[in-house]
């Protein structure tokens, strides 16, 4: 396993902890599988493997662990509507996920982060069952029930965020830095990306340990790994 350079930067928000418990859940789940995503980019990769797999090895791990994690320390269950995997809790409130965010992911203010890619039909769905679920509870004779997702009824009061990551590979030390934020989002943007968020809950950043094989290519003022998902 790797071990982290720094798990709480200066400058880090405070209060996750608590806005994380209202959700009945804890940092260290998350730190956990942010480093274990992290391991399986570095785990058994090759020359002959594609240039991409380091990026899609952290996406199925995150996904995995994401769901293993919360199925066995708190007894959630999987979910795939339209094979979009989410990890529930018991009374189906609150659903996860795993994003990959901009540079923007993990910093507090404006403008929110964006997700990388285009959110997908399914992710659309999900969004727009979070802003009825908002207008519900603001105006409660208002009641909008999204019915194009198997079992739809059972998860129809279910709230979907997600653990939304940024990986960032400093061009001149190599080193890591992993931010992330577990968030509720309202609204998808141009190009069909999720841009808005009800809530954020930022948590500390992680460094980890150069990587010196990992092509990297420059976007704007921060670079990032060519693989990553």
């Amino acid at each position: 396993m790797i071990s982290n350079i720094l798990l709480q930067p200066a400058g880090e928000p405070e209060g996750y902890e608590t806005q994380l418990a209202t959700l009945g859940l804890e940092f260290k789940y998350f730190d956990q599988i942010l480093r274990m995503s992290e391991q399986s980019r570095r785990d058994g990769m090759t020359k002959d493997d594609a240039k991409n797999a380091p990026g899609s090895q952290d996406y199925f791990t995150r996904v995995r662990e994401l769901r293993y994690t919360l199925r066995t320390e708190l007894g959630w269950h999987p979910y795939d509507p339209l094979q979009a995997p989410l990890i529930v809790n018991e009374n189906k409130t609150v659903g996860i996920g795993v994003l990959l965010g901009d540079h923007r992911t993990g910093l507090s203010g404006f403008p929110h982060p964006r997700s990388r890619r285009p959110a997908g039909p399914t992710k659309e769905q999900a969004v727009a069952r979070n802003q009825s679920l908002q207008l519900s509870f603001d105006e409660p004779e208002f009641v909008e029930l999204d019915g194009s997702q198997p079992d739809a009824d059972d998860y129809a009061l279910m709230e979907t965020w997600y653990l939304l990551t940024h990986r960032h590979q400093a061009r001149e030390t190599g080193v890591v830095t992993v931010r992330s934020e577990l968030s509720l989002p309202d609204g998808v943007g141009h190009g069909g990306k999720v841009d808005s968020y009800q809530r954020r809950i930022l948590l500390p950043a992680i460094k980890f340990p150069a990587v010196k094989d990992y092509a990297v290519e420059t976007t704007g003022d921060h670079v990032v790994s060519v693989e990553e998902r």
